[in-house]
């Protein structure tokens, strides 16, 4: 006897590439039979023409404590979720915030980065994001990271373009110390649209001289209108990978990025090299949600308001599709950033449906198989945490999500235009270690069966 049968299912397994028909046995938390027999179970799920699949693994995401953003999660499909990308922490030291998510119960497993370029400055007293640390100040870092790195973190993140006057000098030494465990640095570089080159180049620079294990977040938002910039960064990660460097990349699917209107990402002129309009900026939250910038509004919201997330329409879809078919590109949400209901952007609520709904049912450009790679085994490898999670085999964790992949639809939009929160169609199921956490299409929020992830540090080896 089981505490879930998962019958008549199409298994996506990305571990072994392979789809097959059949049944899913889970007692504790963990998948103990895989087959075509019959069992029994206290819950019996029906999954007859339904995909199951490993639980989506959103490598570059930003929930944290409130809890509704991570609820967005868990209906997306998301069952673990790796936060403090971009150089941003909620809290420090690590130990006392993952303890203190771990008391307060989570959805989704949880794991965090140690951020740079905001709370690693912020700590050492650098306020301004245009100041370049000193060597007293590096130093400081460097322990506090190394401390965040000895807690439990899986590695440490940059986020060069909210911090300009970080120079080598100041990251690099951070940089080194996640390499020297193996651990992950996903990088925001530095600059984007027609001088996406140049950050590309720099992150690569810092992998080339650390061995750190770089990775370039939201990889297609950084594009812009721009095709030359879409086949330049594509030639210089292909390029780099050729040379024997593990360089990988995630990107969210949306044409429209969001971020925090007062930071070095919207400073003057930001429209312009994108190479469009200051009304492409739709203010997400605060007192203006819902509008299109103009200079008064863009004036006051810079001068006058805290933390207001702007979505800024830079992209095309065919940059997009490229990038994210590419072999070195996994899925991600770049979510979490606002807890209020109607802001933020639709990549909350709506990223992976979108993926199998855009991508693969309506347009062909990825097959299921592809499809559930990206979105589960390639991320969960990034991680480190592919021994259990990201694939449907023996032994793995039972972090499962069952969707319908006729009918699976994202139903979010941007601010404006519709509700960025609204839940997705088609996922039936989502299980997170052997409890269901969304049954039916609805949330089950009394269940908070999330881990809290700690990585332990383990010096590097080949």
């Amino acid at each position: 006897m089981y505490d879930f049968a998962i019958l008549n299912g199409t298994i996506a397994d990305p571990k072994t590439q392979q789809l097959a028909v059949g049944n899913l046995g889970i007692k504790d938390g963990v998948i103990r039979t895989i087959t075509r027999e019959k069992i029994s179970a206290d819950e019996v799920i029906d999954a007859t023409d339904k995909i199951v699949s490993p639980g989506f693994v959103d490598i570059h995401s930003h929930v944290n404590f409130p809890l509704e953003p991570a609820w967005m999660s868990v209906r997306q499909g998301i069952t673990t979720a790796l936060s403090g990308n971009c150089g941003l922490n909620v809290e420090t030291p690590i130990k006392d915030y993952l303890d203190k998510l771990e008391k307060q119960g989570y959805p989704l497993n949880f794991a965090t980065l140690i951020g740079h370029s905001w709370r690693l400055r912020e700590l050492v007293g650098l306020t301004d994001p245009y100041d370049t640390a000193d060597a007293a100040q590096v130093a400081k870092m460097v322990v506090l990271a190394e401390e965040g790195l000895e807690q439990g973190a899986f590695g440490v993140s940059l986020g060069l373009e909210y911090s300009p006057g970080a120079n080598e000098a100041e990251y690099l030494p951070l940089v080194q110390a996640a390499a020297n465990y193996g651990k992950l640095v996903p990088i925001h570089i530095r600059t984007d649209a027609l001088d996406f080159a140049i950050g590309l180049n720099e992150a690569i620079t810092m992998m080339k001289k650390t061995g750190a294990r770089v990775h370039i977040s939201h990889l297609a938002y950084q594009f812009g209108v721009h095709p030359e910039v879409t086949e330049m960064a594509m030639i210089m990660v292909r390029n780099t990978i050729a040379q024997g460097w593990p360089l990988l990349c995630d990107s969210g699917v949306y044409e429209a990025f969001a971020t925090y209107i007062q930071s070095a990402v919207f400073d003057e002129g930001w429209n312009t090299r994108y190479g469009v309009k200051l009304s492409d900026l739709m203010i997400s939250s605060g007192k203006y949600t819902g509008q299109r910038a103009t200079p008064e509004i863009y004036e006051y919201v810079r001068t006058q308001e805290e933390a207001t997330v702007g979505t800024a329409f830079v992209g095309v879809w065919p940059d997009l599709v490229r990038a994210i078919k590419e072999p070195f590109t996994m899925i991600s949400t770049d979510a979490g950033l606002v807890d209020a209901p109607g802001e933020g952007h639709p990549q909350d609520s709506g990223t992976y449906p979108k993926v199998f709904e855009k991508l693969v049912r309506e347009q062909g450009a990825l097959t299921i198989l592809e499809a559930v790679t990206k979105s589960t085994y390639m991320p969960a490898k990034q991680m480190g945490i592919a021994d259990t999670k990201g694939f449907i085999g023996l032994g793995a964790d039972a972090d499962i999500v069952v969707f319908d992949p006729q009918t699976i639809k994202s139903n979010s939009d941007y601010v404006g235009i519709g509700r960025p929160d609204a839940p997705p169609t088609g996922i039936d199921y989502v299980i997170v270690n052997g409890v269901t956490v969304v049954r039916e299409s609805k949330s089950v929020p009394d269940q908070l069966p999330g881990k809290i992830m700690r990585q332990a540090n383990k010096p590097w080896t080949l």
